[in-house]
């Protein structure tokens, strides 16, 4: 027996030494548009949008900012992003359904300038290289032209189809547009067209035009432009007549292109392809730069091109490549490459703050990070959650598959005494811990299930009660904790990456009654989430998306409940959600549908009457009136909304439990690993908590490594045990066989 239990040690010893736990790269976080600021040597500005989220950096992308401070609008996407390059800060922003935003400060701070648009679906944006008053925009087959900055827009030229490009010469005079068969040309900086045939003029029409350049300090009226398939070709009559100026490159798909001088001032050509990355025109042939950059097959899979748009700093120095798999950087025109992170891994996408002041948070990819003392010190959660607990592998996963990508976090109502909080993951697993963080336990949902969101019951210490509500619309409720879950029911599934919003009556030990949202707005539990009924229809609930819900404390007496959205305002029900009652125009706010990303109610709302909204583009904003009226307490600068596209249901707002003292407020959506403290009596006070993790709540130990060690191993170890068993019986066949014969021959 001794030497057996030598033998397991010496086993599980040899494991151990052997585990190599690595973390994966983060998830794709795509890149669609990058601009360089033309003084980028002294200032190292460059502007990306990231999963449709504007990102801004003032160290050439060592570090990022996130920019919300104007940018109101509602749209999926935005389609263009431009820099002026006089230096004067202008820079301007398109989207797909409103309209064009101006900023005069580098990103910093924008506002819309949409006057004269007829539509404000923005396909194209161009700004002149040598007045940043004149501005050209796209929408669909028309033109349209800005003399004065963006403050307002004419049309000036209509064509049979859609434009697919936009560029300007070197002296800003010569503008080339196109579209499927047609060469527009216009002579007076966008003032006056005239369309020609696209093949009269020596351009194929069997491949997209996909760029117009033209060289800083080249020739006048030379310009240059790139067909997807077929090559480049450049004018040098002011798109009169078009040469083939460089061949194409086999098997691939340009994106974009860029020209920057050489020796002697002569062109010096870089294109960017879908599939491959950069390449350099030598005169004869397509040279491939791309050491460093990063292919993932999943683009290929997902139908989208690897990499897309190129950018060189005003001396041809530095070059962004914007990409599937996020934004890469070099510092000698592409011979190497550096993957840049954007969205960070540690970006917090969920937060919750326990009843004594315990502060959790939960990053994109990788970590819980815990506070006890109100968000002044921090320490990781790890044990328990180790890589290997969800791979059951010791070896590194490929990049951006690392499976620990958070999605909610919740504190027990009672967490001051049992010590109990919930984390959830993107994919399909919940972890528990039941000693403040220290250690935890993995459970899953009994089929997979994308974007889990927590709902824990205001009588957990009796009813051990919890519920998930997954983003296809199932709901899964466990009685014993979080040890295990079994589906109980389920609403309409929701779109997007945002999972649903779920808020539990505050006499639920009574009353069994929870509200989730779903596709056609609020749905309402009276039986503990076996059965639901749609409590919103015929109303424009139905077409709100990302909304929000939340609950008065004093739900028993004034059955009251908020529901925050994106265009469709603020809704609020005195009726325990019987009928609703919609706000687009909410005095304090100061604008009409405003865009609500968070809200959260104050702990004493019976008392103090106190919501608060997160306002895209604008801030957060109180009231004190129970939502009559809002004034706001902190502006657009602050982030208070999750990461756009990335998946979460964190609520960006959360009330400190002590709030009738502290008047404090928590809040998060910054770019960078940290959330927001903000007071508000007396005046406004803000405070910026960041993360920073020092230590551990506990190191993994040798029980929790044999643990995690016995799971990863756990079917080897059942092969093993068959095998020894089988070992076993065959001996003692072949023992009990031999003696039996031993027996007869001795007779």
């Amino acid at each position: 027996m001794k030497f057996f239990r030598l033998v397991l040690v010496a086993f599980l010893m040899a494991i151990l030494v052997n585990m190599g736990i690595s973390v994966a790269h983060r998830p794709h976080d795509v890149v669609t548009h990058v601009e360089v600021s033309p003084n980028y040597q002294q200032d190292q500005t460059v502007l990306i949008v990231v999963r449709n989220n504007l990102y801004r950096s003032s160290d050439g992308g060592a570090s990022w900012q996130r920019i919300t401070k104007g940018l109101d609008y509602s749209s999926l996407f935005i389609t263009d992003l431009e820099l002026s390059q006089q230096n004067d800060g202008l820079a301007f922003l398109g989207t797909l359904g409103d309209g064009i935003y101006r900023s005069s400060d580098k990103g910093l701070t924008w506002q819309n300038t949409s006057e004269g648009l007829d539509e404000l679906a923005i396909d194209h944006i161009i700004v002149s290289p040598t007045s940043s008053k004149i501005v050209l925009a796209s929408i669909s087959d028309r033109l349209y032209l800005t003399q004065n900055s963006g403050e307002s827009w004419q049309q000036v030229f209509q064509s049979k189809s859609p434009i697919d490009t936009l560029g300007f010469s070197n002296d800003g005079k010569l503008v080339i547009a196109t579209n499927t068969n047609e060469l527009l040309v216009s002579r007076d900086s966008g003032a006056t067209w005239q369309a020609s045939d696209r093949a009269a003029s020596g351009l194929p029409l069997d491949s997209p035009i996909v760029a117009i350049e033209s060289m800083p300090g080249g020739a006048v009226g030379s310009m240059s432009l790139a067909t997807e398939t077929q090559g480049i070709f450049q004018t040098t009559d002011q798109g009169k007549t078009w040469t083939k100026q460089a061949i194409p490159i086999a098997n691939e798909l340009v994106q974009d292109l860029k020209i920057i001088p050489g020796s002697q001032n002569a062109p010096q050509l870089f294109v960017s392809t879908a599939n491959t990355g950069l390449f350099y025109w030598d005169g004869q042939e397509w040279q491939p730069r791309t050491q460093g950059l990063i292919i993932d097959p999943q683009a290929k899979g997902m139908k989208q091109p690897s990499f897309t748009e190129l950018e060189f700093s005003t001396d041809g120095s530095v070059s962004f490549l914007a990409g599937f798999d996020g934004l890469f950087k070099s510092e000698d025109q592409g011979q190497k490459w550096q993957d840049l992170e954007t969205i960070l891994r540690s970006t917090v996408v969920a937060m919750a703050v326990s009843n004594n002041s315990t502060v959790a948070t939960v990053d994109y990819v990788g970590n819980i990070n815990i506070s006890s003392d109100g968000g002044k010190t921090w320490k990781i959660a790890q044990r328990g959650l180790q890589e290997p607990w969800f791979t059951r592998k010791w070896e590194s996963l490929p990049p951006n598959y690392d499976p620990r990508r958070y999605f909610d976090v919740a504190f027990s109502p009672n967490y001051d005494r049992d010590q109990t909080l919930w984390a959830s993951f993107l994919w399909t697993k919940v972890a528990r811990s039941q000693d403040g963080g220290i250690s935890w336990s993995i459970a899953s949902m009994p089929k997979e299930e994308r974007g889990l969101t927590i709902g824990v019951s205001p009588d957990f210490s009796n009813d051990r009660t919890v519920y998930i509500l997954a983003q296809k619309g199932n709901v899964y409720r466990s009685q014993n904790g979080g040890k295990d879950f079994s589906k109980v029911g389920q609403v309409p599934s929701l779109q997007g990456n945002n999972g649903p919003s779920i808020a539990i009556s505050p006499n639920f030990a009574s009353d069994n009654t929870l509200y989730v949202t779903g596709e056609k707005g609020i749905y309402k539990s009276t039986d503990g989430g076996k059965n639901w009924e749609a409590i919103s229809e015929n109303t424009d609930l139905e077409k709100a998306i990302k909304m929000q819900i939340v609950i008065s404390p004093d739900f028993a007496r004034d059955q009251t409940l908020f529901v925050s959205t994106r265009s469709r305002g603020l809704f609020e029900s005195r009726n325990g959600g019987k009928t609703w009652n919609q706000r687009l125009t909410i005095p304090g706010l100061g604008t009409d549908s405003p865009e609500l990303e968070a809200i959260a109610i104050s702990p004493n709302y019976e008392n103090d009457q106190t919501l608060v909204l997160g306002v895209l583009g604008l801030g957060l904003y109180k009231s004190e009136d129970g939502g009559q009226s809002f004034k706001q307490i902190a502006d657009g600068s602050l982030p208070v909304s999750r990461i756009g596209n990335v998946p979460s249901s964190g609520k960006p707002i959360v009330f400190s439990p002590n709030y009738v003292n502290d008047r404090t407020i928590y809040s998060f959506g910054s770019a960078s690993l940290e959330i927001f403290k903000l007071t508000t009596d007396n005046g406004k006070t803000k405070e910026t908590l960041a993360i920073q993790n020092s230590e551990s709540m506990a190191e993994p130990n040798f029980l929790s490594n044999i643990r995690l060690a016995l799971y990863v191993y756990q079917g080897l170890l059942k092969r093993v045990l068959v095998l020894l068993v089988v070992v076993i019986v065959v001996g003692i066949v072949i023992y009990l066989t031999s003696r039996k014969l031993n027996r007869r021959g001795k007779v």
